[in-house]
């Protein structure tokens, strides 16, 4: 066997394998426990009348919150359960999953107020949990305060908000107690929400505004200080307290992981999520900006936890993207670009109605993966619950789904917006309302786990017995059976509460921790507890209040799969001090008391020096989708360019960084110490009407020192326009340059390459155009130029090879030519082999390139495998996205002028979640060609549509192009025996597009390369998950010890190049580039 050919072979096995999981059978994992049986009957049920009703007010349907926590010691985990115009239950868990209601005889008040979230804490320290209900009060008839019912420890309660300082009457919706200052009791948080109205849609600077009602409030535990209540000290300690404020989900957590804990506030509607990050000195710090490149749009639930082992808390939100094609086609979606970029005036940040999956990279930097993992899209989804439930060590994903009323389909929307409202009188508003709910759709359903199967791998488990179809809300869990795996409990509207048994029984093994403190905060809110088997290090975190309106157990569970032994357990309890714990017994609960004699040790984050501005690029605005709606990204934005070369014959490598319109192209000088100075160019100043989008060094007229060509582009403009003109500026050997009076091609450029390929001394040049202004999809022309050794280049070859957006010059048949490889959107990496007489053949598929047709943006050439030839390692789309391609599955877009209006029409399908639909909305079709409205008359019509053929019947010979997507991965394609051999990139360079990489070193190599892209369509979403990370080369191309390179979260890179031997430099599209150390 060739050596090399079997080198490859070990390589994609490694690449392919992954670990075994146990066998445990997640259709079977729950078992519904049947009411009778358990005798837990209640149900919220919600009835409408003209006072309140999801028109008076839109959380109407909200449903009612889950509270697990074992109320009177004796080891079993007993239940609370909220109703909305019902009495709330509070039911005693007897053992063996049998309950007892005990509303009446426990001093529960058994008034049928609005009750919205509950909490289980021990709020005056004494060793019992009490129960703390969130109302909403001063709306409508509703009048009730928010209640504290203080456990009195003999079987009874007393409610004593008034008396605790804790009786606030507004909007509430969940209230989170946790220590914030470290000082041994519990402090709370008070989530609220406000009553939806137009006047609310204002500039985010109203967010520093107080509202009475609306706002959250932090109250701070004095009960042992002179006021012997809660204190109200939320202007003093930086929460937001305003009617911008929609709060519907809230958790506690370590965010960034420095010991201390942080808040967590999921908003609905135009307000963003909020993360406090805990500054240590009784003052928080909201940074979900800084530490998210977005979040959810609509959020509703929100859950903390490690989803993949590293130690490091994870993000997890959810909103109410349908996952039933038909559904999605006809709801309302994403935010316009328009209203997109007033929001974004207004100060908000970006959001996306779909879950948010926030991956926690460590250094406070996050990466949104639900797109990666396919886990954006379950519904109308309230609560979501992190949690191993089948007790193999990966925490798993469950969520609660289901509304009574769908106000935002759009075949409703617009039967709502042409009622005649002058026909209703004021005295007929029950009309009006019962016709607008009546009309208002409703749809069942399931609730839905993901099943972690490791490695970023999450499988859907909707199936499942016990995710039957319903209208689920809050939901809590706990091992309700102490049988050492997680059982649910599922508040459900007008259907029984869910009470989920797990089956896994002993399949996997558990172990199960209480915390026990000696201060007030006897039950440890905020404690890490960290375990380490042989195999793998598991981490949790004791924060009860998570999911939707719910609190879950206080016991701490991991499942630790097939393991017998515990290593060690260490816990870090909430004042920072550290207690390590041996001999844990397995498949049993272990209560950890703390230790008097522990010393505290402060937490110490690794301190990680910060990038070193460089440059700032500044991009002009310019706005594609008013020219052409249906395009997927925005393509007059393409810089910057960059070339790194000796221009002065110093023997320092200076730098080219090109403009954009109307700013100048830079050069920088560098000197023997490293440092950049820049140089002036008159030339660059007056040609500031171009766009630089590349750029090469080259040496034109032959004398010696590197001339330069600057590459314009723009699809603002024309082709042919002057301001796409090309540029040759001739260097006089010291790094002055005048521009060169020659006529070039004015194409949208897209790529430069150049080289001496007919080896005649004379530099040569392949020029990439990057697409046709306003006609997305066709591919313009290209050019391979021949230097004419006059002071001028002739055209050798002009065709269209595709969208290109890069090229490079190799010798990739080692035949001494150089060949070309040119790659770009909606194409394939294209091989074009240098025939030796000026000729190229395009040897695409002789290379196995075929099925190759991606959304490429850069090629670098490297020996990876150290074989003797020369690789090409290339950066895609990346599989963050919502598009999906495969051989099979493709992306497609189909080109035509369809309504014979002399525009071209590209109409894009793709897999959404295995169903292919219309990338544009019937609105956006609808706009673009009118008379698809007379064939789709509705939303609903439209919802059926399952491929371009049902849109249109023609033939695929019609067209005036077609094209497709089969391969979104970043690559490596190795040289091997005359074909190129592909493996992906690892997981963590696919969570966003890699723009550029860089390989470095010899005998130890790294690869490093930056990401992210801003130029999606808003339906999309910014792809900036993925700043830019290095990954350490080991032998048989084993990539290992990944990190994260500290740039800001969202910058838009483009380029990475080596500055010295210690520093990198990164340069940005529209925004600072930056110095980094290697």
């Amino acid at each position: 066997m060739n050596f090399n050919f079997f080198k490859v072979l070990i390589i994609l096995i490694f690449f392919s394998s992954c670990k075994e999981k146990s066998d445990v059978n997640f259709s079977n994992l729950y078992n519904k426990v049947d009411s009778v049986y358990s005798g837990v009957n209640f149900s919220n049920d919600l009835v409408d009348n003209s006072e309140m009703n999801i028109v008076e007010y839109l959380y109407f349907y909200n449903g009612g919150g889950v509270a697990l926590g074992d109320i009177n010691n004796d080891g079993l985990d007993d239940i609370y359960l909220t109703a909305n115009q019902k009495p709330d239950q509070l039911y005693l868990n007897l053992g063996d999953l049998k309950f007892k209601n005990i509303s009446n005889n426990l001093g529960i008040e058994n008034q049928s107020s609005w009750s919205t979230g509950v909490s289980m804490a021990d709020v005056n320290g004494d060793g019992w949990l009490d129960i703390y209900v969130s109302k909403v009060g001063k709306f409508k008839t509703l009048d009730s305060h928010n209640l504290l019912y203080i456990n009195q420890r003999d079987g009874t309660f007393r409610e004593l908000s008034k008396k605790f300082g804790l009786d606030f009457s507004g909007f509430s919706t969940q209230a989170a107690f946790f220590d914030y200052d470290r000082d041994g009791d519990l402090d709370m948080y008070l989530l609220n929400h406000n009553i939806h109205t137009p006047r609310n849609y204002t500039d985010s600077s109203k967010r520093f505004e107080n509202d009475s009602l609306a706002g959250d409030k932090f109250f701070e535990n004095r009960l042992n200080e002179k006021e012997g209540r809660f204190v109200d000290v939320t202007a003093d300690v930086g929460i937001f307290s305003s009617f911008l404020g929609y709060g519907l989900a809230i958790t506690t957590a370590d965010i960034n992981n420095d010991g201390w804990t942080d808040i967590y506030v999921g908003n609905d509607f135009h307000e963003n999520d909020y993360v406090y990050i805990n500054q240590k000195n009784k003052t928080f710090k909201e940074s979900g900006q800084e530490y998210l490149s977005n979040n959810s749009r609509f959020t509703m639930g929100v859950d903390i936890a490690d989803m993949n082992n590293d130690m490091l808390y994870d993000i997890f939100t959810l909103d109410m993207m349908p996952f039933y094609n038909d559904v999605f086609l006809k709801s309302g979606g994403e935010d316009s670009d328009q209203v997109y970029k007033i929001k974004n005036s207004f100060g908000y940040g970006d959001q996306y109605a779909r879950n948010n999956f926030h991956l926690n990279r460590g250094n406070s930097k996050f990466s949104d993966i639900a797109l990666y993992t396919e886990t954006y899209a379950t519904d109308w989804s309230w609560s979501v619950l992190l949690e191993d439930l089948d007790n193999d060590g990966m925490n798993d994903i469950f969520i609660t789904n289901g509304i009574f009323k769908r106000p935002n389909d759009l075949d409703y929307i617009n039967y709502a917006s042409n009622i005649d409202y002058r026909s209703f009188e004021t005295s007929n508003n029950n009309d009006l309302y019962k016709k607008l709910i009546d009309k208002m759709p409703t749809l069942m359903i399931p609730n839905i786990i993901f099943r972690n199967q490791g490695n970023l791998n999450f499988k859907k488990e909707s199936k499942s017995v016990g995710m039957e179809k319903s209208y689920s809300n809050g939901a809590a869990y706990s091992d309700l059976d102490n049988d050492g795996d997680i059982d649910l409990v599922i508040n459900n509207i007008n259907q029984e509460v869910f009470i989920l048994e797990n089956l896994t029984d002993g399949k996997n093994n558990s172990v199960q921790i209480i915390l026990s403190n000696n201060d007030n905060n006897y039950s440890s809110i905020g404690a890490k507890v960290n375990l380490y088997l042989k195999d793998k290090k598991l981490t949790k975190q004791l924060n009860p209040v998570k999911g939707f309106q719910s609190s879950s157990s206080y016991k701490i569970n991991f499942g630790i799969e097939s393991n017998s032994k515990v290593d060690s357990l260490s816990v870090i309890w909430p004042d920072g001090s550290t207690q390590t714990n041996f001999n844990i017994p397995i498949n049993q609960l272990t209560t950890i008391k703390k230790k008097k004699s522990i010393v505290k040790k402060e937490f110490r984050k690794d301190i990680v020096s910060d990038p070193e501005k460089f440059d700032i690029h500044i991009e002009n605005s310019t706005f594609d989708y008013d020219r052409e709606i249906l395009i997927p990204e925005l393509l007059s934005t393409e810089g910057p360019a960059l070339v790194k070369a000796d221009f002065n014959g110093d023997n320092f490598d200076d730098l080219y960084i090109g403009g954009a319109t109307d700013q100048s192209g830079k050069i920088y000088i560098a000197n023997s110490k490293g440092e950049f100075k820049l140089k002036d160019i008159p030339i660059f100043k007056k040609d500031l009407m171009f766009e630089d989008v590349d750029a090469s060094e080259i040496d034109f007229d032959n004398d010696g020192d590197l001339d330069l060509y600057v590459v314009s582009g723009g699809s603002e403009f024309l082709e042919s326009d002057l301001r796409l003109s090309d540029r040759i500026y001739i260097n006089d050997g010291k790094a002055n340059f005048s521009k060169y009076p020659v006529r070039l091609p004015a194409y949208n450029g897209g790529a430069i390459a150049v080289s001496d390929f007919n080896n005649d001394g004379f530099d040569d040049i392949f020029l990439g155009s990057r697409s046709i202004p306003g006609s997305y999809g066709l591919s313009p022309f290209s050019f391979i130029l021949l230097n004419n050794k006059r002071g001028g280049f002739g055209i050798l070859e002009k065709f269209r090879i595709g969208m290109v957006t890069d090229a490079k010059w190799i010798d990739i048949n080692q035949d001494k030519f150089l060949d070309l490889v040119i790659v770009g959107d909606w194409m394939p990496v294209t091989i074009l082999i240098n025939q030796g007489n000026e000729t190229f053949k395009n040897e695409t598929n002789n290379y196995g390139l075929k099925n190759t047709s991606g959304m490429w943006n850069s090629i670098t050439i490297h020996d990876i495998d150290n074989n003797g030839k020369d690789d090409l390692i290339i950066g895609n789309a990346g599989e963050n996205l919502k598009f999906k391609a495969s051989k099979d599955s493709p992306i497609e877009v189909f080109i035509k002028d369809f309504d014979n209006n002399g525009r071209l029409d590209p109409i894009i399908f793709y897999n959404f979640l295995g169903n292919f639909v219309p990338f544009a909305s019937k609105d956006k079709l609808d706009k673009q060609i009118p008379e698809l409205k007379k064939k789709f008359t509705n939303y609903k019509s439209f919802s059926e549509v399952k491929s371009f053929y049902d849109l249109f019947e023609i033939s695929r010979d019609s067209l005036v192009e077609y094209k497709k997507i089969q391969e979104l991965r970043s690559m490596i394609f190795l040289n091997i025996k005359d074909s190129l051999h592909q493996i992906p990139l690892p997981k963590e360079a696919q969570l966003s597009p890699i723009q550029d990489i860089l390989i470095t070193g010899n005998n130890q190599k790294t690869l490093y390369f930056v990401g992210n892209y801003n130029n999606y369509v808003n339906e999309l979403g910014k792809n900036n998950s993925n700043v830019g990370g290095k990954y350490k080369i080991k032998e048989n191309l084993k990539f290992d010890e990944f990190e994260i390179l500290n740039l800001p979260n969202q910058l838009n890179t483009r380029k990475i190049i080596e500055v010295g031997s210690t520093e990198l430099l990164i340069i940005s599209n529209n925004d600072f580039s930056y110095l980094i150390k290697k």
